[in-house]
């Protein structure tokens, strides 16, 4: 694990997407836990950081349920006996008792569009131990709902440290990289409804919390000016609107 904090640290080399290890008050955290055909080298990376075998991880905890950040968490309760837990919203089609919508649009740029088709062929499944509102949790989180990435994508907030973990709906480089840092809001093809994603997340960045490290689904770890460039980030994409209310 490459340490950003004393308290956190982000899997190595792992190229589709971030798998973050919070240590709070004697317990580790996986934020997110990575797509299955990056198992291997997520094991190695548990591993070196002292997590072998059942008891030395308590939780699991999913941004949202989509295979690159949800992919594992079954395979990790297996084997860890930890706990995963997702929001409400996302927790029907992650168990397997509701079918996810199709991602999958001709409308696309042929990438997105065969990555969706993927993503629709083999979605993640999980048990799910938790199912998180909205608002102060557990470990020091506070889930922030930001609908339309996926029905259940969020923003944690660890409060102790000021850390925030923000899965899709803010990434702060372009994918699969981490060389360069550039803050972007939720994207479009991988989307269920971009608009209202958006919305919550700028509504969010309005009123931000104290902020010291952005830890996002893709891209580097943010550790200098976060404040700053998440401001200038709500800047550059407009003021926040309102959140538009949940379908039916």
């Amino acid at each position: 694990m490459q340490r950003i904090r004393p308290e956190l640290g982000l899997a190595r080399r792992m190229i589709v997407s971030n798998i973050w290890l919070l240590e709070h008050q004697g317990r580790r955290l996986l934020v997110d836990s990575g797509h299955p055909l990056e198992r291997r080298a997520l094991r190695r990376h548990l591993w070196r950081a002292g997590v072998r075998g059942p008891g030395d991880l308590h939780a699991v905890i999913l941004t949202h349920r989509h295979s690159d950040h949800a992919g594992n968490a079954h395979w990790l309760k297996r084997t860890f006996a930890c706990a995963v837990a997702c929001h409400e919203a996302d927790a029907p089609e992650l168990s397997g008792a509701r079918p996810p919508p199709r991602m999958a649009r001709w409308r696309q740029w042929p990438l997105d569009h065969l990555l969706c088709r993927i993503e629709d062929r083999w979605p993640a499944r999980c048990p799910v131990d938790e199912a998180f509102p909205d608002g102060a949790w557990k470990y020091g989180l506070r889930v922030v709902h930001v609908p339309g990435h996926t029905a259940g994508s969020v923003l944690l907030h660890h409060e102790p440290t000021g850390t925030l973990f923000s899965g899709d709906a803010i990434v702060s480089g372009i994918p699969p990289l981490r060389l360069f840092e550039r803050l972007a809001l939720a994207k479009p093809g991988y989307s269920s409804d971009v608009g209202r994603c958006h919305a919550a997340t700028r509504a969010f960045l309005s009123d931000l919390p104290p902020t010291r490290t952005l830890c996002a689904g893709h891209g580097p770890a943010v550790t200098e000016g976060v404040e700053q460039k998440l401001r200038r980030l709500l800047e550059r994409t407009g003021r926040p609107d309102p959140v538009p209310p949940a379908g039916p």
